[in-house]
């Protein structure tokens, strides 16, 4: 029984005494009459329930934590022994030291019989309410705790082996080249005990990425800027993730890095690239009037020059992202390319190196195999007497029957080529007449193996037949 439940017991007591007062003075005659017994009657009964109070009651300690009774003791020593047993126990276990900031309370109380808390519970509810706290050191990465180390030696041991691994994987072998890029701190600091990690578990943490790399190939019809944003990113991105990409030049199948992994923690190595680069040699044009305007010819052949660059490479956690060229000497200069380039005025029967339609009308019979051999030409349907016009400038070579061609007139344009016209039905040119380009040669008929009014054409490179639908558009 506490106090404040003694104070209320006689408080009550209070109450039925007045109540007996009452009936006391009633009774008056009567007690006066025998009040020597009465008095010692009294006197017995107070003393027997003093004496059993006394004889039947203990004094206890409530323990109280945050407010909260968690066991009855009667010497506070025990709990005090009970905490330093838990804090020696958890260093053993965990190598920390441990710190107990939670405050424990005493009540004083008594009560009937035994209240006592067995020691083993006391420890079991001791373990549960108390708050363990811990020094530890954190590695704090920009400012923000990632993880709680037992010492600082184990901290610095990670961190060092982050740079070991990424120097191994990436063949690096001076670690004054590879840093941290994050501002990375070790920090002393007193935290909850199940915060803090074994460094097993704090390495595979800062290991592992939390964005991993994204590679696209491309495909045909692909532009950067399409790729781009198509994938929610800025070209620029693009560029600084690709070093020496060429955005216009793109090919088909070509990978291009749309991300890089990132870590909790990142690295940043720089190492020195020498290669050597070739120098492009520049075009000199120089004018001479013996070859005609528009004709060129090569005087001095060019040759590129040669240099050593030593370049600045950046690599974020072993990819590219920058590259910078600190030093250039030039081993072998260039030699320009001299190029003589013609004024004379040139006749207009020169050719151009061009061709252009021969007549006007529709494809009707490409070039290539027809009814088992080899059509030299293409046949370009319209009606007689339709102007046939030289393709390019040249010379009248043939005008004249020939075979199944009929009516027919070839053109040499003294650059290789010559251009034959058949199944003509008037001729306008003799063979050894210089023609210009565009001129009028013939009219288009239906003379030699046809079956109907139409031009065939063809174009000859050293005597072979071409195509003529890779130099003309019908």
């Amino acid at each position: 029984m506490s106090k404040d439940e003694l104070i209320g017991w006689i408080k009550k007591s209070g109450i039925w005494i007045d109540k007996s007062r009452a009936w006391l003075s009633k009774s008056k005659p009567w007690i006066i009459k025998n009040r020597k017994w009465i008095l010692a009657g009294v006197a017995f009964v107070t003393a027997v329930s003093v004496t059993g109070f006394s004889v039947f009651t203990k004094r206890y300690y409530a323990v109280e934590v945050n407010s909260k009774v968690i066991a009855m003791v009667n010497d506070k020593s025990q709990i005090d022994e009970i905490i330093q047993e838990i804090e020696k126990k958890t260093e053993t276990a965990t190598g920390l030291n441990i710190i107990i900031p939670t405050k424990v309370d005493y009540k004083e109380v008594f009560a009937f019989g035994n209240k006592l808390t067995p020691e083993s519970a006391i420890e079991e509810t001791l373990e549960s309410n108390l708050e363990l706290l811990a020094e530890a050191y954190s590695i704090n990465v920009d400012g923000r705790d990632i993880a709680y180390l037992k010492d600082k030696s184990t901290a610095e041991s990670i961190l060092t082996r982050i740079k070991d691994e990424y120097m191994k994987n990436n063949g690096r072998s001076d670690p004054e080249s590879v840093d941290f890029i994050e501002d990375i701190n070790i920090i002393k600091k007193t935290v909850n005990i199940g915060s803090v990690q074994d460094e097993k578990t704090v390495f595979e943490l800062l290991s592992e990425s939390t964005e991993e790399s994204k590679v696209y190939v491309v495909k045909k019809g692909d532009t950067v800027s399409e790729i781009a944003e198509a994938h929610k990113i800025k070209q620029s991105e693009i560029e600084k993730m690709n070093p020496g990409l060429d955005v216009d030049k793109i090919q088909i199948g070509q990978e291009i890095i749309l991300s890089v992994p990132k870590y909790v923690i990142n690295i940043k190595s720089i190492e020195t690239k020498n290669y050597e680069e070739s120098i492009p040699y520049q075009v000199e044009y120089v004018e001479t009037a013996d070859l005609y305007k528009g004709q060129t010819k090569v005087k001095v052949e060019g040759k590129e020059g040669k240099k050593s660059v030593a370049a600045e490479v950046i690599k974020i956690n072993g990819i590219v992202s920058e590259e910078k060229v600190v030093e250039e000497k030039v081993i072998e200069e260039p030699q320009n390319k001299v190029v003589l380039s013609g004024t004379k005025e040139r006749p207009s029967t020169l050719a151009y190196g061009v061709f252009t339609k021969p007549s006007g009308g529709s494809l009707t019979s490409r070039f290539g195999q027809r009814w088992g051999k080899l059509h030299t030409g293409i046949d370009i349907g319209c009606s007689s007497g339709t102007s046939v016009k030289a393709a390019d400038g040249g010379k009248v070579t043939f005008a004249g029957w020939q075979g199944n061609y009929g009516k027919l007139v070839i053109i040499d344009h003294e650059n290789g080529y010559t251009t034959y016209y058949g199944h003509l039905s008037s001729i306008k040119v003799k063979a050894g007449q210089r023609v210009a380009r565009g001129e009028v040669i013939a009219l288009s008929g239906a003379t030699g193996n046809v079956t109907g009014p139409h031009l065939h054409f063809e174009v000859r490179k050293n005597g072979v037949p071409q195509n003529p639908l890779k130099y003309v558009n019908y």
